[in-house]
């Protein structure tokens, strides 16, 4: 079954259990109400026959032929009543003149003596009969001067006509609403299900062109609620797949390229060793083998990313000053900057605590983010390593004066293989590895990398790793 029929359907029994469970309640109060009306309105009628009675057996002194008063009253199957004191059959007027409403029950009116003893009855048949309790529907003490000398009783009291009339016009009512009531679901449901499905099918379909490759597609936000924040995080999706996709393919082409090169300058030589064409001095050997250490390179780079995505780079942790990571990769970087003439400075926080990290691959990522900053920079430039700490981390920043990166590359800097249109056009440009592996060893690290940047200002890139917990206990940092 469709959604949309399942929510129809749905609508319907919901409108009938909740119609049928108000009637109930509402038939069920109306009845007690209205069988309460109907017992107060018979012993109106009865206490105005139990005051005749009473006055005959002042008038007489006993019971005496009482079954004259009923018959004159003709109650068999009737109302019982009086008009305006004198007896006769029940024309809808209460002793006192008031108007009677509703209609009249029906059933056996007797009267007993004090001894309890059928005197009279509106049937002569009950007369001396036992009478059963279970079937007394009213009884009315009869009393003469304070003293009790009989009971007014009615026996299998049943409805009058107007009143079964008007239980039966309730039931009519109630099933003629219930009737309604699935007619009106029936009509919302099919107005709901297809406002609440159209946007459904729309992500169906969304999802069978995104399975078919069409990784361009996004979905229309009719609406700001649950089904609307659904299409936003499918488009967010589908627009992850499509830049990761767009990634995968740059990854494979950048890493044919930059094995192309080498491989190629790899078989040049060679051949030409192997047809004579050249010797093999040193100079040639130490050429092939630069391009061979190129290639491990770019191989065990790789495989350092791919450990850092899978969670199983291994780090040698150790508690390790801030100033002693500051001074290796200083004594590395610094020969390189002031052969290209850039100003290399290095400003580290007064008392930072030691942190515990893989010494070695906190300062390869250093060097990834200063060897990036020191290639944008021009000469007469300069380059700042500086470390702060900020809370339960230690915060490492390289600031440069250089071209700075544009709004739309920044986002994608961490990527691996990914360069800026202009770095594809310098010379000496690397493979695009070296902030996707300082991306992954920060990560690995427990900490977060970012960067900030204006174009022809310069950039900074930060990073953070947490301080060690016992560093952080001796400095009163809570981790």
């Amino acid at each position: 079954m469709k959604l949309g029929a399942k929510i129809s359907v749905s609508m319907i029994l919901l409108a009938l259990l909740a119609t049928l469970l108000a009637a109930w309640l509402a038939g069920f109060t109306i009845r007690r109400s209205f069988d309460e009306y109907v017992d107060r309105n018979l012993y109106y009628r009865l206490d105005g026959i139990r005051t005749v009675l009473a006055d005959y057996y002042l008038d007489k002194g006993s019971w005496t032929d009482v079954q004259t008063v009923f018959d004159s009253l003709q109650l068999k199957g009737h109302g019982y009543g009086y008009y305006g004191g004198q007896a006769g059959p029940m024309s809808g007027r209460r002793a006192n003149g008031s108007a009677m409403v509703m209609g009249m029950g029906s059933g056996d009116v007797l009267l007993l003596d004090a001894n309890g003893s059928v005197v009279a009855s509106s049937d002569i048949e009950l007369l001396g009969k036992p009478v059963s309790e279970a079937s007394i529907g009213q009884s009315l003490s009869i009393k003469v001067n304070d003293a009790a000398v009989g009971s007014l009783i009615v026996l299998n009291l049943q409805k009058g006509v107007l009143e079964n009339e008007f239980i039966n016009s309730l039931n009519k009512a109630i099933l003629w609403a219930a009737v309604f009531a699935a007619i009106v679901a029936l009509l919302l449901g099919m107005l709901i299900s297809k406002h609440l499905t159209r946007p459904l099918a729309m992500l169906t379909n969304a999802a069978s062109r995104l399975a078919g490759r069409d990784l361009g597609y996004r979905v229309p936000v009719v609406s700001r609620d649950e089904i609307g924040a659904l299409a936003i995080s499918f488009n967010n999706m589908a627009e992850t797949l499509e830049r990761n996709d767009r990634l995968r393919k740059n990854l494979i082409a950048d890493t044919a390229h930059e094995l192309r090169t080498p491989l190629s300058i790899l078989r040049g030589n060679l051949e030409s060793l192997q047809e004579g064409v050249i010797e093999a001095s040193p100079e040639i050997i130490i050429s092939l083998h630069d391009e061979v250490m190129r290639i491990t390179r770019l191989v065990n780079e790789l495989q350092d990313i791919s450990l850092a995505d899978a969670g199983e780079l291994r780090l040698n942790r150790r508690s390790v000053s801030v100033d002693e990571l500051a001074e290796k990769a200083t004594l590395l970087f610094s020969g390189e900057a002031k052969q290209k003439n850039v100003n290399f400075q290095v400003d580290i926080q007064a008392g930072m605590p030691q942190i515990y990290v893989d010494s070695d691959r906190i300062v390869q990522v250093v060097l990834n983010i200063l060897n990036n900053a020191l290639f944008y920079t021009q000469p007469g430039g300069s380059v700042k390593l500086s470390a702060v700490l900020q809370g339960d981390s230690a915060v490492f920043l390289i600031r440069d004066t250089g071209m700075g990166i544009a709004p739309e590359d920044l986002a994608n800097v961490f990527e691996r293989f990914y360069r800026s249109e202009q770095s594809r056009h310098r010379a000496g440009g690397g493979a695009g590895l070296g902030l996707a592996i300082a991306k992954g060893l920060v990560e690995a690290h427990g900490g977060k990398i970012w960067a900030e940047s204006k174009v022809n200002e310069g950039s900074i890139f930060s990073f953070s790793v947490p301080v060690s917990k016992q560093t952080a206990e001796k400095n009163n940092i809570t981790i």
